[in-house]
């Protein structure tokens, strides 16, 4: 009787043993499927929401990098300042950019989602000027007008001279302009003023014309002496710098057409002798036959006769 009960305790015991082996397995599997996996007993802890491993909308920056940390680089490698300001410029835009997310997996088996590619760098656009459109419509063609012709002008007729010298004859017509004297920086030897000489030189006139030129053969000085012959012309101009349209002129002439007495045929005081009182003037003509002068008068006073 004794030993039936001891063999049902160890039966007992055994039984029991299993039973807490039994139990201690299973809540050794039980947690690990909870560690590997969400739990199939307990569906609503699980989200119904996909996994999103792309960037943000917003594109919100999460911090702020200071690439001044590279300028010691930039400097130790030898670049200067427009090459590291360039390197610079390019670094701050590339990290600007959104990257690449990871790929994401899918527990439930699915394919893997795709990674997200890394966006190309765009160049940054520089400003080029746009060309003007060419107009290609032709302007309208203008019918030329008739031109008036200018009336011919009478130029002033001066009278034979009688000391032989040329005068210049009137002349109508041409380019209808007249040239331009000018006198006011005009240098005479002798200067104005009282003269025993019959030689005058002029240096410093100025003459321009806008069309044909100035003829400087028929440009010179005028004076009138007294008496019924009127002006006399003398003749002969040399351009000495610029052009016949723009130049400055010079010249050398032997007065004649007078003559005066003296006392005693010496050069004495003016209350002693006669004189020819003379204003010189600057005349020029040009290559169409348009005649001009200078209203500024050169006072001599000549002793002497100029036959």
């Amino acid at each position: 009787m004794k030993s039936d009960s001891g063999r049902r305790w160890l039966i007992a015991a055994v039984a029991l043993f299993l039973f807490l082996l039994v139990g201690w397995v299973a809540l050794a599997l039980q947690l690990n499927v909870a560690l590997a996996g969400p739990a199939l007993s307990a569906p609503g802890l699980m989200s119904r929401l996909r996994a999103d491993y792309g960037a943000d909308e917003g594109q919100r920056t999460v911090a702020l990098i200071s690439l001044s940390i590279l300028d010691d680089a930039m400097q130790a490698l030898g670049l200067s300042g427009e090459a590291a300001e360039a390197v610079h410029d390019r670094m701050e835009h590339a990290m600007s950019q959104p990257v690449p997310t990871a790929t994401a997996l899918d527990f439930d088996g699915a394919a893997p989602l795709t990674a997200t590619p890394a966006p190309t760098d765009t160049p940054v656009p520089t400003d080029t000027p746009t060309p003007a459109p060419t107009n290609t419509t032709r302007p309208p063609t203008k019918t030329p007008k008739p031109t008036k012709t200018p009336k011919p002008t009478e130029t002033e007729e001066p009278t034979e001279t009688p000391g032989g010298a040329a005068t210049p004859t009137a002349t109508a017509g041409g380019d209808g302009t007249d040239p331009v004297v000018d006198a006011s920086d005009a240098v005479f030897s002798p200067p104005p003023g009282d003269i025993w000489t019959c030689t005058l030189s002029v240096t410093n006139i100025h003459l321009t014309d806008d069309s044909s030129g100035i003829n400087p053969a028929r440009s010179g000085i005028k004076y009138d002496p007294s008496g019924p012959g009127g002006y006399i012309y003398l003749y002969g101009l040399t351009l000495t710098s610029g052009t016949s349209l723009d130049g400055w002129y010079s010249g050398t002439f032997t007065l004649s057409g007078f003559t005066v007495s003296y006392v005693g045929g010496a050069k004495m005081a003016r209350s002693a002798a006669t004189s020819e009182d003379l204003d010189i003037y600057v005349f020029a003509e040009d290559n169409a036959g348009n005649f001009a002068f200078d209203s500024n008068d050169f006072d001599y006073h000549v002793y002497v006769s100029c036959p």
